[in-house]
């Protein structure tokens, strides 16, 4: 009795797990949206960026608000994929940290530059700098490329491992795990064109990726959540 409920107990642990990276897409997506609203890239001028950004303080705060969703669901996300993919081989062991490792990397990375430098900006700064220092809100805008940037770099490694585990294990379907491996790949590539800062080429890839990724993500949040359901709604006889 007490390893069923034992059981029970861990599957709606998991289940947080997969919803939360449901949440975590839908989040992410929100907060692209806002973001692209805003309508600046890093290609303008200090004077276009620190007014853009003073004129939509309001969408700074939201997408602010947004990315401490998406970060927390990303990471209760994260330990749920590990947990499901980590196997007892050497290698297997080595990929299942990597995932970890280089997952938290790239949520923590992200959410400096999209809660703290963007709710910074959005609360104080944007206006201050409208008003008196025009380069402080270009040098910040510019820093969250950057950072994001760099937590794609480290994401490269969670995405690729992640992927090669589920080649291996057969967890879920094949083309999911392509969809991590082509997202990682391209996750370390934008990194040579630092997100679209040094090269346009940096951007482009990165886009794709996220797209990439946010499905991987997705399908298989989706994939485990259904999978562990129909488990659970089994007859005990039949479970036992």
């Amino acid at each position: 009795m007490n390893s069923v409920a034992a059981t029970r107990t861990a599957g709606a642990w998991e289940r947080c797990g997969w919803v939360a990276g449901i949440v975590f897409v839908v989040a992410f997506l929100a907060e692209s949206v806002i973001a692209t609203g805003i309508g600046l890239t890093h290609n303008d001028s200090p004077a276009k960026i620190a007014t853009g950004l003073h004129q939509h303080r309001e969408r700074l705060l939201l997408i602010a608000y947004l990315s401490a969703v998406y970060a927390v669901m990303f990471v209760i996300y994260l330990c749920s994929l590990y947990d499901r993919l980590r196997r007892d081989a050497e290698w297997a062991r080595i990929l299942a940290y990597l995932v970890l490792v280089g997952g938290v990397l790239f949520v923590a990375l992200h959410a400096v530059s999209d809660i703290g430098i963007t709710g910074l900006l959005g609360a104080k700064l944007a206006s201050f700098s409208d008003q008196h220092d025009q380069g402080l809100a270009y040098t910040l805008y510019l820093v969250t490329y950057a950072l994001d940037s760099v937590g794609d770099v480290f994401g490269s490694l969670a995405a690729v491992s992640a992927g090669l585990l589920v080649m291996k294990s057969h967890v879920l379907p094949r083309w999911v795990g392509w969809m991590a491996i082509l997202a990682g790949i391209m996750f370390f590539l934008q990194g040579f064109g630092l997100g679209g800062v040094i090269a346009t080429f940096g951007l482009v890839l990165d886009l794709v990726a996220f797209v990439l990724f946010l499905i991987f993500v997705l399908a298989s949040s989706i994939i485990l959540l259904r999978r562990g359901d129909a488990v659970r709604n089994r007859p005990l006889a039949q479970a036992g």
